[in-house]
Order: structure tokens, then C-alpha cells, then sequence
């Protein structure tokens, strides 16, 4: 048991009550309806659902199965946020809370370890890493907080990190744009876009140069299970990350909103077809494509 849990559990054998006195004076309250009624009762929900008697599916929902929901739940929410839609943003932060408190729920039930002990601790690591708000210590600027940050970490919590330690249950792309951002910050990284980008068609010709070798570039199929194929495929996609991060653009929420273009023009394609009293293996390529540029065009009327 390591010492943050021995904590917390010894605090709850004595009955202790988390509070942060340190701040408790200068947080004033938001002029709204009480937060601390509403998720007493949203937690009681939760409680409920999850009861001997509750929903089938939220009751046998542990650690391991809410993993996809924290991933797919947050990117609808970012999609909401692209889309600039207040209502569905709302919506979308809710169902991120939801899978949040479930796995609360969850913690509690597997390890004992309570959504207060969580907030607690939180807390606790919220005021320590920003002396510059809740001490006397003062900054220059954002870039001065995240270097304090991490001297913190390293000095106080004894944290200190590989710069390519990432987060494991970040999926691939974002993995490899954390990675290379946190890289970058210790000098290891390119020093103007164009070098990227030649990585990109150098990665580009690698990939193409295998598949003439083992004759993929006439049979497709002939790539499966290539291990070189794979590793080429990687490369590329890892710089085209690259390209992506010094274009201060996230990779992510880049494919995202390509993603959603692709099936809104899917989706025309497939009314248009529809509209004549035909199905989509009736129409050939070309038609089909003609159909693409025209959803295409309406995007930009």
C-alpha cells in the first residue's frame, strides 16, 4: 500500500473531514444555485443506478470496462466545442461528469478509495503546485508556471519524468503529440516547419518504396501483415504529428473535424442516390465521385 492511500485511509479511520483551510477565505461562492445541493443530489443518481436494485448495465460497469467511455465521451465533447453549440457542450460535459462519477463509484467499490478522497487529494496537489496563487511565490508568466510545475513535482513529489513518459492510456495519436511536445521542451526537435515536412515526404517515399518491394503497389493485400509496411505506415503518420504540432494545430481535433466533413458528404451522397430510387452498388465510381464534389460544393455555398 503506498502512502497516499495510507493516508487517506488512515484519515478516514479517525474520522477526518477533508477541508483546504488554506484557501477557504478567498474562494467567494458562484451567485447561482448551490453546487454542493445539485451534485449531492446528481451523486445520489449515480448511488441509485448503481444500487442492488438499479440498472442492470450501470451496476456491472467496473474500472476496466468505463476505460472507452472517458475517451469517446471526450471527444464528443470537443466536437461540440468546435461546433460552438452551448447547449450541446452542456449536454456532452454532462455525459463526461457521468462516466466520471461512475468510475468514482466504481474506485469506491473495488478499492475503498472515496470520491471525497479523490477531491481531497486533488485539492491538496492543486495548492501545492500553484504557490503563486495560494503562496508567495511570483511568476512572469504561463510558461514561468509550467516550469514551477515541474519543479514541484520533481522536487516536493519526487516525480521526476522521462520526457517521453506519457500517459499509457492515451490512444496513439495523442500519445505521440504528447510525446513529442514534451521532447521539445528539453531542445530535442526540429527547428523550422519545412524540416518536418521533408520528414513527411521522406517517410512518404520509404512507404512506397517497400510496397513496390513486395509488390503491394499492384496487390494492395500483399501488405497485410508486413511488419516493415507497418513500421513505414507509423513513421509517416508519426510526422505528420509533427507537422501538426509546430502548425500549433491539434492532430486530433484536426482528423475529427475531417471525419465528420467525410460523413456529411457521405451523407448527401447517400440522399442523392436515395432521391433517385436507386442504391448506393448500383451507381459506379464515377458517378459516385461526381456526387462527393457536388456535397463539396455545397459546403462552400
Amino acid at each position: 500500500m503506498n502512502g497516499e492511500v495510507q493516508r487517506v485511509q488512515n484519515n478516514r479511520e479517525n474520522g477526518y473531514i477533508p477541508v483546504f483551510p488554506e484557501v477557504e477565505a478567498s474562494i467567494q461562492p458562484y451567485e447561482r444555485r448551490s453546487e454542493a445541493d445539485v451534485f449531492q443530489h446528481y451523486a445520489g443518481i449515480i448511488r441509485r443506478l448503481r444500487a442492488a436494485d438499479g440498472c442492470p448495465w450501470d451496476r456491472k460497469q467496473t474500472l476496466t470496462t468505463l476505460r472507452r467511455f472517458v475517451v469517446e465521451e471526450s471527444f464528443e465533447l470537443v466536437a461540440a466545442i468546435h461546433d460552438n453549440d452551448d447547449h450541446h457542450i452542456s449536454e456532452e460535459l454532462g455525459d463526461v461528469l457521468l462516466v466520471v462519477m461512475l468510475i468514482a463509484d466504481a474506485l469506491e467499490l473495488e478499492f475503498g478509495y472515496t470520491l471525497a478522497d479523490v477531491l481531497q487529494q486533488n485539492g491538496e496537489k492543486l495548492i501545492r503546485r500553484h504557490p503563486h496563487v495560494f503562496g508567495a511565490v511570483a511568476v512572469s508568466g504561463s510558461d514561468e508556471v509550467v516550469a514551477n510545475w515541474n519543479q514541484i513535482k520533481k522536487e516536493q513529489e519526487g516525480r521526476s519524468e522521462s520526457p517521453t513518459q506519457v500517459s499509457p492510456g492515451l490512444p496513439p495519436l495523442e500519445h505521440a503529440y504528447e510525446m513529442q511536445r514534451k521532447v521539445a521542451k528539453v531542445g530535442f526537435d526540429w527547428p523550422d516547419i519545412q524540416s518536418p515536412l521533408q520528414k513527411v515526404r521522406e517517410e512518404l517515399a520509404e512507404l512506397e518504396a517497400r510496397m513496390v518491394e513486395i509488390g503491394a503497389d499492384t496487390e494492395p493485400s500483399r501488405a497485410r501483415d508486413d511488419r516493415q509496411i507497418e513500421d513505414e505506415l507509423g513513421d509517416l503518420l508519426f510526422s505528420v504529428v509533427n507537422v501538426s504540432r509546430h502548425l500549433k494545430t491539434d492532430p486530433s481535433v484536426a482528423l475529427s473535424r475531417t471525419n465528420r466533413r467525410f460523413q456529411e458528404r457521405f451523407t448527401h451522397i447517400e440522399r442523392r442516390i436515395a432521391e433517385s430510387g436507386r442504391e448506393l452498388q448500383d451507381c459506379d465510381l464515377e458517378e459516385l465521385d461526381a456526387l462527393w464534389d457536388e456535397a463539396k460544393t455545397l459546403e462552400r455555398d
